[in-house]
């Protein structure tokens, strides 16, 4: 089984093929999980979580999107992609211990309408969207608060980026370095972000939404490094990657990578490429301070340059002080006056190429023709993935077909190590092909941009032949990259099919290995399956065997209790005994019998004792009490002792005798986070959150049966009506009006109630139709689970109604239940004879009761199930992989109930004990006594 991190403490939690939701043992949170099915995709999901966890959103983000792509139906992938794009990091909240999310890279697109999230509800099961709902809306209104905060922010001119503390706590020299920079700035009037300053009076959670604000209003961010792992640290490139991504929206913004005691070209790929400073150089926070004001406009005293330009009269002064000064200008980088003094030498000689082409410098930004004719020769060009094998590794897939083993060793898992080999390369021989072709328009005389196509027809002399120079050079120097680039190309595929061949002869190795221990294997497990089937046909032999002498000794003890002249219970062990021997005979003469005798017999509940070699087995016919027995489903000679023992007692009296008899009252119960106990004198305790007013119920008397619901209680009282108390959001609490009840049950978000009459009552939330109950008849016990209820019927069959995607509602082929229990999403069945059923959601093993015997009790909680032994131990699903299943050392027990994650145990002594996770104090049951000891006969 598959180990998998927790998205939020990072602890271990095993998966399995069909789980997708699941609680972290250790921090408590519940949480979708990864559908995986190989240890490699484990890996995978665990580096993602390792990355996002750190604060690596980009590596994170590379991860999952591999995923994705190696299966685009995949939930939780899309699912962790949205998270790393909006930065979501979980913080637990030292109040609650909730783990919350925190949104460190915020944007103005809404989380909700994000392609991955809209993707992860589409590919996700029912189960697993309802969770990523819920967590999707914290995260957007988490993101609305940021939102709101930052645009209460006033905008800034300046970021300052940098790494604030070394790996020991101390202060960076970087932070140093850049608080000089901050004092430099602010004494000249910019309004700079520096985190140690800006941010000192804010609380660490809540920085981000001034950080949203000053990323997106600053003008300039400044990236201060001294080492390259400073420059790469996590927060640092969070906030640096974040602002380019602005600035490939908004050309308006500059971002400069500042420099010492490194080399640049060690900086990041993204930052090497920009124009940067070096912090070591005499004189930089001038050039850094000249930078900035050509992007900020603030008052800024003019330099001699631009003063002589302001008093100089459009066509003032002759056209060669005018060139000169142009190109004077382009070299100290001053883009607008050179274009203006070209622009004024255009108007005394409309055709001047010099002019034109010094205005097309000025465009382009660059300073002379040498430093234009780099900037085409070094531009960057996207690199493109190409891939070299695969269509051998199709050819692959085919040739290890041959070897797979139906159940045993797929084509998949043969050839999984090379469904990951990596046949890709990045080229960059197109990309250079379609720049080339773009530079040569470019430098055409008919190029599309108008000042260089004018620089080429009007240049002359000395201008010409540089012009023509620098486009012969230009284009030899790309060829020269172009062959390059082919060879490299050339390189790169020869070494990637000989690693393919290589791989792909180890693959096929591997596979006739795997084809061998698959074979193996499957001969293994035929074997075992020959030896079970044997065994289980001498356990049948023997069980037969063992019912033919249980048999044979109740029909011996029945002859007994006949020659006794104990005529009814005689009749009613015959009547278990069907055809053996001559039971129906019997059955008659005891029936006849009995009736000359005119016994008077005052209850509807037959209990026939029969020693079998030392066990006791109990017999008992249930009839719906305040009705008519329905003759026309039973035995007539039943039909005729029953209707005979009907009309010794008034109908309506013996229906309050009788159901006092039967209904088997709760008086221990486990909620949410709540524990309801009911005392002998008909009082409740109760303890744990009382958020709701769940546990409000001190107040309350002469009650004889409790149920705790998620976040509600509710108490039967000896007249047949109801009390409720907690969360009425559904108005699961509506019982004031009900009479004449004889059992209640108290679910997620609705209430149930079985009327004396054996119609049933239900009220609160109906979205799954758990609540359709009114048209059930003859029913003796009900019980509501998360969003289901689930009814016994007097013949011992059993009835569902509501949620039934997870198959919770699977019942209708039960017989001979005894007492039914609907958990969250499962329910279960107690038969007559100690063995217990279950069907619904067992993704924790909460169903894995079939082999469970002697049972009398059970109780059903979230996702674990307990039951009670005829010895009073105690049970439960699902081993010790949750500690609200720490029932083993229990005795004497009597009564269970579970909760969402505690259990409660009522000891014969009326004490109280309880195991779990002790939120809110539902576990403080150790002081209780006198807590009463459930039993059919109250009053």
């Amino acid at each position: 089984m598959a180990i998998i991190k927790c998205k939020m403490c990072g602890g271990d939690m095993e998966l399995s093929p069909d789980k997708s939701f699941g609680t972290c043992e250790y921090c408590g949170s519940t949480m979708t999980l990864p559908k995986v099915d190989d240890e490699q995709r484990a890996a995978a999901f665990n580096r993602g979580n390792h990355f996002r966890r750190l604060g690596e959103f980009d590596k994170a983000l590379t991860v999952y999107e591999r995923i994705v792509q190696e299966d685009e139906r995949d939930a939780e992938a899309h699912w962790c992609c949205a998270l790393c794009r909006f930065g979501i990091e979980y913080v637990k909240d030292p109040a609650s211990g909730e783990y919350l999310p925190t949104c460190h890279r915020a944007s103005f697109d809404s989380f909700l309408e994000d392609v991955d999230y809209r993707a992860a509800l589409e590919y996700a099961d029912a189960v697993a969207r309802g969770q990523y709902e819920k967590d999707g809306e914290k995260i957007a209104q988490v993101q609305r608060g940021i939102l709101s905060v930052s645009q209460k922010e006033k905008p800034f001119d300046v970021f300052l980026c940098y790494k604030e503390s070394d790996e020991n706590g101390d202060r960076t020299v970087d932070s140093t370095l850049a608080q000089d920079i901050y004092y430099q700035l602010t004494d000249r009037g910019y309004r700079v972000f520096f985190a140690r300053i800006t941010l000192e009076d804010k609380a660490g959670q809540a920085y981000e939404p001034y950080i949203f604000a000053a990323l997106h209003s600053a003008k300039v961010m400044i990236v201060v490094g001294t080492r390259p792992e400073y420059l790469n640290a996590a927060w640092v490139k969070n906030e640096w990657s974040r602002y380019l991504s602005i600035v490939k929206k908004d050309r308006t913004k500059l971002l400069i990578p500042c420099y010492r005691d490194m080399d640049p070209y060690d900086m990041p790929e993204q930052l090497s490429v920009l124009q940067s400073y070096d912090m070591g150089k005499i004189g930089f926070v001038q050039d850094l301070i000249r930078g900035i004001s050509k992007v900020i406009s603030k008052d800024v005293p003019k330099t001699g340059h631009e003063t002589e330009l302001s008093g100089t009269n459009e066509g003032s002064g002759n056209l060669t002080a005018l060139l000169k000064r142009g190109f004077m200008a382009l070299e100290d980088g001053e883009w607008a006056r050179a274009d203006e003094f070209f622009e004024q030498a255009l108007n005394q000689d409309a055709e001047c190429g010099e002019a034109y082409f010094g205005k097309f410098l000025a465009e382009q930004k660059c300073s002379s023709l040498d430093s234009w004719e780099n900037h085409i020769i070094e531009t960057k060009l996207e690199q493109e993935q190409v891939h070299v094998c695969s269509e051998d590794k199709k050819i692959l897939i085919q040739l290890a077909e041959q070897y797979y083993v139906p159940g045993y060793l797929s084509v998949a898992e043969i050839v999984g190590g090379m469904n990951h080999f990596d046949d890709a390369y990045l080229s960059i021989v197109s990309p250079i092909e379609k720049y080339i072709s773009q530079v040569k328009e470019l430098l055409s005389v008919q190029s599309d941009n108008k000042l260089l196509g004018r620089a080429f027809r009007y240049a002359k002399g000395n201008l010409a032949g540089r012009l023509t120079a620098a486009r012969e050079q230009v284009l030899e120097n790309l060829d020269q990259k172009l062959q390059s680039a082919r060879q490299s190309d050339q390189q790169n595929e020869q070494r990637i099919k000989g690693e393919f061949e290589t791989q792909k002869t180890q693959v096929l190795n591997f596979a006739k290995k795997l084809y061998k221990e698959a074979l193996e294997r499957k001969e293994a497990d035929e074997k075992a399956e020959e030896e079970r089937r044997r065994i289980a046909i001498e356990k049948q032999k023997i069980a037969e065997q063992a019912e033919e002498r249980r048999k044979e000794t109740t029909y011996q003890e029945a002859i007994k209790l006949q020659s006794s002249k104990k005529y009814r219970q005689a009749y009613l062990a015959f009547s278990h005994l069907q055809d053996y021997k001559d039971s129906q005979n019997r059955l008659k003469q005891c029936l006849r019998l009995y009736k000359r005798r005119n016994i008077i017999v005052d209850t509807m509940i037959s209990i026939a004792i029969i020693l079998i070699v030392g066990t006791v087995v109990v017999y008992q016919i249930v009839i719906t009490p305040g009705m008519k027995y329905q003759k026309e489903g039973g035995d007539d000679n039943t039909n005729a002792i029953l209707s005979e023992l009907e009309e010794d007692q008034n109908e309506k009296e013996q229906s309050v005798v009788l159901w006092n008899r039967m209904a088997l009252h709760s008086t221990l119960s486990a909620g949410n986070n709540h524990t309801i106990g009911l005392k002998t004198d008909g009082t409740v305790v109760a303890t744990g959150d009382n958020g709701y007013g769940q546990c409000d119920v001190s107040a309350w008397t002469d009650i004889i049966s409790v149920s705790a619901g998620y976040n509600h209680t509710v108490g039967l009282r000896t007249d047949g009506t109801v009390l409720a108390t907690g969360d009425n959001q559904y108005n699961q609490c509506d019982v004031s009006g009900w009479t004449d009840i004889v059992a209640v049950s108290a679910g997620y978000g609705h209430t149930v109630g079985l009327k004396k009459d054996g119609t049933v009552i239900a009220t609160g939330d109906n979205g799954y139709d758990q609540c359709d109950v009114s048209g059930w008849t003859d029913i003796v016990a009900v019980s509501a689970g998360y969003n289901h209820t689930v009814g016994l019927k007097v013949d011992g069959t059993v009835v569902a109604v509501g949620d039934h995607t997870l198959g919770q509602c699977n019942v209708s082929q039960w017989t001979n239940i005894m007492d039914v229990f609907a958990g969250q999403s499962y329910t279960i069945g107690l038969k007559n004879d100690g063995m217990v059923l279950a069907t619904g959601w067992n993704y924790v093993g909460q169903c894995d009761v079939t082999e469970w015997t002697d049972v009398v009790e059970v109780a059903t909680g979230s996702s674990y199930t307990i039951g009670i032994r005829t010895d009073g131990t105690v049970i439960a699903t699902r081993g010790d992989l949750s500690i609200q299943c720490d029932v083993s050392k229990w005795k004497d027990i009597v009564a269970v109930s579970a909760g969402s994650s505690h259990a409660a145990g009522l000891r014969a002594d009326g004490t109280v004990v309880a195991t779990g996770a002790d939120l809110f104090g539902r576990c403080n049951v150790s002081g209780w006594t006198d807590i009463r000891i459930p039993s059919k006969e109250v009053g």
